[in-house]
């Protein structure tokens, strides 16, 4: 992983196969001089950066994007809804536009899984992944957020409960992956890296817009696979390589289950209630 995205090594801990909302999930992102640059945006922060190589580190964060302006009443609300965020509107988008000025970066995975809806209404749960395996990069944005200091207190008493959350990109799916969805994660190849991550917000928009046309979408997408896999996978305490074991198209093995888009690679993440997706 450090040699694919050029950063210092981290420990990844063990493999996740089923990883939801509110848990952590990795990424890749410009590197910062300290934790206090992640805060309110600044207009030199703006459009600052480039598209030349930039220094990159491998970073967790929770998936559920929490802009720096939310308030600690609302920010559990709105990270809900900001799980994904569109391509098209992403930069206009109140959640998500200072996340796209200053803070884009990649999530890293190996596959994600997506449902087919079957003319019976059964659901199909699918792991989409490389034909030839291994690791690929989707276009995110991440923010980093902090509850307000204590009347009277300093607000870097209240630094160690700073949370830094993301939300991935979507754009129209291209290929066989229309035949499951009409939406799918923006997967971005090596030579867009620095661009995304270094890049002005110009150029990134430039970026995005490019990957709008639906030849590059194809071309995109051919190089993914969806395996049909058991409904093993529709429930979030299953995190074993059973969840990505191919399976059969047939009644036993299918059941109604969810339709969001999930990812499978990522470090444990601390305690969760268990629940089922919708």
């Amino acid at each position: 992983m450090a040699s694919l995205f050029e950063v210092d090594p981290i420990d990844l801990g063990a493999p996740r196969f089923n990883i939801a909302p509110t848990q952590p999930i990795l990424t890749v992102r410009a590197r910062r001089s300290s934790p206090s640059s992640s805060s309110e945006p600044t207009e030199d922060s703006a459009e600052s950066g480039g598209a030349s190589p930039v220094a990159r580190e491998l970073a967790f964060v929770r998936w559920g994007l929490i802009p720096w302006w939310a308030k600690p009443d609302e920010a559990k609300k709105i990270a809900s809804r900001c799980i994904q965020a569109r391509a098209e509107t992403a930069a206009r988008t109140p959640a998500f536009r200072d996340a796209f000025r200053r803070h884009r970066c990649l999530v890293v995975v190996d596959g994600f899984f997506e449902w087919k809806t079957l003319p019976d209404g059964r659901r199909v749960p699918h792991h989409v992944r490389r034909s030839e395996h291994g690791p690929f990069a989707i276009a995110a944005l991440w923010d980093s957020w902090r509850p307000p200091a204590p009347e009277g207190g300093a607000p870097e008493a209240t630094e160690p409960g700073r949370i830094e959350s993301c939300a991935v990109l979507t754009t129209h799916a291209g290929g066989t992956i229309r035949d499951l969805h009409d939406r799918m994660p923006l997967v971005l190849p090596a030579n867009e890296w620095n661009t995304w991550l270094g890049g002005t917000a110009l150029d990134a928009a430039r970026l995005l817009e490019q990957e709008q046309d639906q030849t590059v979408l194809d071309e995109r997408a051919r190089a993914l696979v969806a395996v049909p896999v058991s409904t093993w996978v529709n429930d979030v305490r299953h995190d074993d390589p059973r969840c990505i074991e191919p399976a059969p198209i047939t009644k036993a093995a299918i059941e109604p289950g969810s339709g969001q888009i999930d990812f499978g690679f990522s470090r444990p993440s601390a305690a969760t209630t268990p629940r089922r997706r919708r």
